[in-house]
């Protein structure tokens, strides 16, 4: 991963660290680029509609020392940051399908915004709220 991924990563809690870094050495390339977030910072993503709650894991969490615990990550296609217009299934599919292999690897649980019903954040990562209430 290159050194801003690993800036964003700085501030989020070590268990999606390892997960992250993990996927990072897979096929589909992929960097960071949202760790933690500031409460105004939330607000413009919700205002945005880059995110749809003030209660998103990407705030600082008291309980992990003020870390984050989600993560939003890129596509690197041919050398280049891509968000994927029109292919997100495809190419976040395979980023998501490395994250899963390597949180499930380390005993991690994690969430992937694609897999949620009603909105699709297919970029986002998150650790679960069931074992990281």
């Amino acid at each position: 991963m290159d050194e801003r991924s690993e800036t964003h990563l700085s501030d989020v809690h070590p268990d999606l660290c390892k997960v992250i870094r993990e996927a990072s050495q897979s096929p589909q390339p992929f960097l960071v680029v949202d760790g933690v977030r500031t409460v105004p910072e939330q607000i413009i993503a919700v205002q945005t509609k880059h995110s749809q709650t003030m209660r998103s894991r990407h705030l600082p969490h008291a309980q992990y020392g003020a870390l984050a615990c989600a993560v939003d990550v890129i596509a690197v296609i041919d050398g280049k940051a891509n968000y994927a217009k029109g292919k997100e299934k495809e190419v976040f599919g395979q980023i998501a399908k490395q994250i899963k292999e390597s949180a499930t690897k380390l005993g991690i649980a994690v969430v992937w915004g694609g897999d949620w019903k009603t909105f699709k954040d297919w970029g986002h990562f998150e650790l679960s709220r069931a074992k990281y209430p």
